[in-house]
């Protein structure tokens, strides 16, 4: 049986020309000091890039999850929708509209905690607060429900 094996021998193939500018490349670099380079103004535009790629690649997620919900293709709305939370995860309306599919879905408990979410995120939403109450309502928690909406007081408007 034969074996098999790299021989490589170092220079051969390599032209003087060549590995003399590679020489100088590096010794110009070691030339530099770390210290005479100023990284921070990079690294606070980096990261402020970062940032609005991520606000903008939510908000494109949270529009497609719309788009899939109102055709009524929710399990893919929630799909995005669950990206678009591991990007900007205090986006309060993400949480409200992914409670409201999942109460189209029948999942009633998922719909709760997603709803809890929204409201958690953002106390003056309207919003929130009401599809955390129909949230509640589905499960049979009338009670939960009129403590949800009681923040609006719908009894003492009539």
């Amino acid at each position: 049986m034969a074996s098999f094996g790299w021989k490589r021998k170092i220079g051969e193939k390599v032209s003087k020309v060549t590995s003399q500018q590679f020489e100088a490349q590096a010794a110009d670099e070691q030339s530099l000091d770390g210290d005479e380079i100023d990284w921070l103004p990079e690294a606070k535009k980096k990261k402020g890039l970062l940032l609005e790629d991520c606000l903008a690649k939510s908000k494109k997620l949270k529009e497609e999850g719309a788009v899939l919900a109102e055709n009524e293709r929710y399990r893919e709305a929630l799909h995005k929708w669950d990206e678009a939370l591991q990007l900007t995860p205090e986006d309060a309306t993400l949480y409200e509209m992914k409670s409201q599919v999942l109460m189209s879905l029948h999942e009633m408990f998922p719909a709760v905690h997603a709803a809890e979410m929204a409201v958690q995120r953002d106390l003056r939403s309207w919003e929130a607060w009401q599809t955390l109450g129909r949230a509640q309502l589905g499960l049979g928690e009338i009670t939960l429900m009129e403590i949800s909406t009681a923040p609006w007081d719908f009894h003492s408007m009539s």
